[in-house]
Parts: C-alpha cells; structure tokens; sequence
C-alpha cells in the first residue's frame, strides 16, 4: 500500500514537472526587484520595502550582504485546483520545491533568477543560453526608467526568440510623471525595428485572456509593487494561463540525452550528484550511462545510483526535466567531471565536434567587427560555454543565399549575416545541427543555428558529419 502511494505520488511529480510546466526567466537591471518578486510570488508574502523577501531567495552571504544576485537560481511556484498559489508551510524549511510538487494540481512554474548587474552579464547570458525558458519576466523600476542593460535584456530575450512580458516594479515609490515617462520609454523600446513587439498594458483578467496566446507579436506590460500589492494578483493569474511553448516531451523516443549543468562532489551519504536537463529521451535509476566528452574525446562509463526531480526521489525521467542524478564514479573518474559543457548519454552516438559551421547574424549598432582567421569570440551553445575561433565565412541574404560572389570579404560587420566555420580552441564538445549559438564579446555579438558538425577525421583535418533533430 505504502508503496502504492509512492508509485502515484512519483507519477504526480514527474507529470506536474513536465507537461503542466513552464521556465520563466526573470531579467532586468540592477536594482530591479527581481528576487524580491520571485520571493513575492513564491511565498505570498508583501515585501516590507527593505528586501525582506529577497533574503527567502537568495542562497549565498554575498549576495545577501551587497544585495546584488550573482548566480543562476531556479525557484518552483505550483497553483492548485482553483488556480490559487500554493504556499509552503515554514515547518518543510527553506528549500520546499518537493512540496510545491506534490501539491500542485497541474501547473508549476520555475522562476528562474538571474543577474542585473552589467558586471554579471554573462552569467545572465549563460542563464537565458541553458535555461530553455519558455517566457521572459523584464523588469523595469518605475523610477529609472529603461537602462542601457535593460535594453540589452530586451534584446537578447528576442535574438533568443523567448516572448517578453514587462514588468515595471516599485510603482507605490513612483512620482505619476515618471511613472509616464517610463511607460513611454518602454513603448519605445518594444517599437523599435529591434524588438518589434506592441505593448500591451494588463489592467484587469479580461486583458490576460487577449494576450496569453498572442506574445509572438504582443508584449504584455504589468505595473506592480512588492510592498502594496498591486498588479501582484495579475501576475499570478498571466503564470498561470500561460501555454506551454516548448514540447521536449515531444522528444521521448529519442536516444537520451542529459545536459550537465552542475557537478556536486562529496555529497554527504551520496557521493557525486550531477544537475541538469534532460534535452532528450528517458533513463531510469540503475541504468548505464556515459559522461563526456573528456579532453581526449572519449566517453566514461557510469551507473545511475538514484535521481531526483524537485528535491523528490524518483525512479525515471524523460525529456523536459529538470534532475539531480547520483552517480558512481571512482576518484580517477571523478577528477576529469572539472570540465564544462558535458553531457551523459545511454550511448556516446555521435563524435565530439572539433568545429561547426553555422548561420550568423551580427548585432546591429556594435561597432565591433570579426575577422577571418583571427577573431576569438564566447560561444553560448545551450549549456556548453567556449572559445572559439572564426575559421572562415561567407556573407549571405535573408535566405541563406551567398551574396560573396568572387569579391571574398574578411571583414564581418555589424548587421550582416553570414554562413560561418567556428572551431573550438579548448578541445572538442558534443553539439548538434539546429542548436542555438550565442556569440559574445563583453555584450551579445550575434546570433545563430548550427547547420553542420565536423569531427576529427584522425588525420589532423576534419570531416562534415551531420546530425539529426535540432537542439
């Protein structure tokens, strides 16, 4: 009977954290409100202007004390039958994701926190890269108007074809004519041939209605206060009728596939504890997997010792979730996991990439420009961070047609699109043809999709490999 229970418990929170499930991410500039929000609508609970919710979001001393988020977080808000939020009782502790779960009706949402300082930028960039998130929370202080790093947030958000839902925060401290003046800033910005998006203001739950299924070509705009409440209730309601936009589930039946974003080593009673996402198909506790690539471009083998989907021990998971798997590994094993980027797989299918040819297209208003041959840039593919060098390239039209003729350019500007060959310069990763490329110098340079791989062909050269699906 007992175990009964567990079967249909485990079942509840896998459904919960899957189909019924969407990532949010939440950007904007410094001094926003983004963790006080989060800390709003997780616990239910009215800021009392200082950051008192704030202090329930954020995980280190640094942060607590300079007020300022650094890293990658993810916080589970879930609602119950009725669509209310459901708040964790103080006796489950600080970290209560596995009640969220298991009290969810259907929805859960994660609330993924990231950093506004300019400082932090690529850690927000690697946020937006390997979160998969379906919307995007940008938060504008009423008194501040939009930033230069709010733009950039604006931005990025669209290049990664995330729909934006503008918040604009602290509207109690908020003189009425500033309040306009950064309305229209935003309307602006949104506008803009950038962006391209029209706002459009939520002021009662009929308008939720209009624009849940319209943010390809709407930007929904809430104006709240952690401190009064106002707008707060709206924004439960818009988390709530949001559609699900990306279908991993969709990808079971493909081989499995596990984007390593976190090793934890020494886990008291556990050992190692690899987080992250499973892009692809299924694997279940016991089952034999392979971890790499390492720097020699080999794969090591290990056996799953159990996994976990919000904070709750569970015997499989499949494409869409977010899990924690226990692995066991020797010491030797456990040395080489330093390496960034790596993935775990029932099989190792396909061979590492040594290089990547990809369709581009450069940021416009950057003054920096790349050259064949000699430019190194960031690139953001997915989970996976890395330098890389711009080997050759070709300037093409909007669809995809080489515009280079006999006149072969080595300059690529701002605003051009182009059909690019990157290698990677610290040794090779597992990529696939359609995956996300991010390129980033200080500030987004660009964006683009992967159209072909090439592998080591053992002979100092390469050779195009192809691959199927897309990220």
């Amino acid at each position: 009977m007992q175990q009964d229970d567990e079967n249909k418990e485990q079942k509840h929170v896998l459904e919960a954290m899957n189909q019924g499930h969407i990532r949010v991410a939440v950007v904007g500039n410094v001094d926003a409100g983004k963790s006080t929000l989060i800390g709003t609508l997780c616990h239910c609970k009215l800021d009392d202007g200082n950051g008192s919710n704030r202090l329930l979001v954020s995980k280190f001393k640094h942060e607590i004390e300079s007020g300022r988020t650094s890293t990658i977080t993810t916080h589970l808000m879930s609602y119950d039958s009725t669509g209310k939020t459901i708040i964790p009782p103080k006796n489950v502790g600080r970290y209560s994701e596995s009640f969220v779960a298991k009290h969810a009706h259907e929805k859960t949402a994660a609330l993924i926190d990231l950093a506004g300082h300019e400082k932090y930028f690529k850690t927000t960039i690697q946020g937006l890269s390997r979160g998969f998130a379906d919307y995007a929370f940008v938060l504008v202080n009423a008194s501040q108007s939009l930033t230069y790093m709010t733009i950039h947030h604006l931005q990025l958000c669209h290049m990664c074809g995330i729909p934006v839902i503008v918040v604009i925060t602290k509207v109690d401290a908020a003189p009425p004519d500033v309040l306009q003046h950064t309305r229209k800033k935003i309307a602006e910005a949104l506008r803009s041939p950038e962006i391209g998006k029209k706002p459009y203001a939520i002021r009662k739950e009929g308008d939720i209605d209009i624009v849940c299924d319209k943010t390809h070509a709407l930007a929904p705009l809430f104006e709240i206060s952690c401190v009064t409440g106002e707008g707060l209730d709206l924004l439960r309601k818009m988390i709530y009728v949001l559609p699900k936009r990306r279908m991993h589930m969709k990808k079971r039946d493909r081989p499995f596939e596990f984007l390593i974003e976190e090793v934890f080593e020494g886990v008291t009673g556990v050992g190692t504890v690899l987080s992250g996402f499973v892009n692809c198909g299924q694997a279940a506790k016991g089952d034999t997997l392979y971890i790499g690539p390492l720097k020699d471009a080999t794969f090591m083998k290990t056996v799953v010792k159990s996994i976990h989907v919000a904070q709750t021990a569970v015997d499989e998971v499949w494409a869409g979730h977010s899990a924690c798997f226990a692995v066991s590994l020797s010491k030797a094993q456990r040395r080489m996991l330093s390496r960034k980027g790596m993935v775990m797989q029932k099989e190792p299918l396909e061979e590492p990439a040594i290089a990547f040819t990809g369709e581009i297209c450069l940021a416009k208003g950057d003054a920096v420009t790349m050259v064949k041959g000699q430019t190194q840039t960031t690139m953001h593919i997915l989970h996976l961070k890395q330098t890389c060098k711009l080997d050759d390239f070709e300037i093409i039209d909007a669809r995809g047609m080489s515009t280079s003729g006999a006149d072969q350019k080595t300059v690529l500007r701002p605003g051009q699109r182009a059909r690019a060959k990157f290698s990677f310069l610290q040794g090779p990763q597992y990529i696939r043809k359609g995956m996300r490329v991010i390129l980033r110098e200080g500030h987004v340079r660009g964006i683009g999709l992967i159209t072909k791989v090439h592998v080591d062909d053992g002979e100092g050269g390469d050779a195009n490999g192809e691959e199927h699906g897309t990220g």
